[in-house]
């Protein structure tokens, strides 16, 4: 049984990591989900308590400094209200329509129409669209470092 729940904690690994650019899958929390299949299937003996509840909490701080390099990103370039919404909903239209990256640009064009529909001029509104994409990339490569991390926690003690 534990080396199955080890397959499953792997699995889940990297299904995560390929989950941080592909946003149709909560990577770093689907991490943080096989810890705690791999922990039950042993009987909290593979993974404790507390160490799922680490790698838990690194997950939620994933998403955290996800959420707030966006927020950051956009607003250190300028974007009002109407840009941080327009990056949210263009990167939502973009995962839908050009996945599984495109994200990414629709983050880009959906704060810049927000902050010209908004009455902003061009290059304002291209200037918060930029830090709405550096936010997006910011919060990308966080995650990957919070799931190495998990990786160096993790893997260590299933061997």
């Amino acid at each position: 049984m534990t080396i199955f729940a080890i397959v499953v904690f792997i699995v889940f690994y990297l299904v995560g990591i390929a989950g941080i650019v592909l946003p149709v899958l909560p990577g770093v929390a689907l991490t943080a989900v096989g810890a705690l299949v791999a922990a039950w299937m042993t009987g909290f003996s593979l993974f404790s308590v507390t160490d799922v509840l680490i790698i838990v909490a690194l997950a939620l701080l994933a998403q955290g400094i996800d959420y707030l390099a966006g927020v950051l990103g956009a607003k250190g370039f300028g974007a009002s209200r109407a840009g941080l919404w327009g990056s949210v909903i263009g990167a939502l239209i973009g995962l839908i329509w050009f996945p599984p990256l495109g994200f990414l640009l629709g983050a880009l064009f959906g704060a810049v129409l927000a902050e010209l529909l908004a009455g902003r001029e061009l290059k304002q509104a291209f200037r918060a669209g930029i830090g709405a994409l550096v936010g997006t990339l910011g919060g990308i490569v966080a995650k990957f470092f919070i799931i190495i991390a998990i990786g160096i926690y993790a893997f260590p003690r299933m061997f």
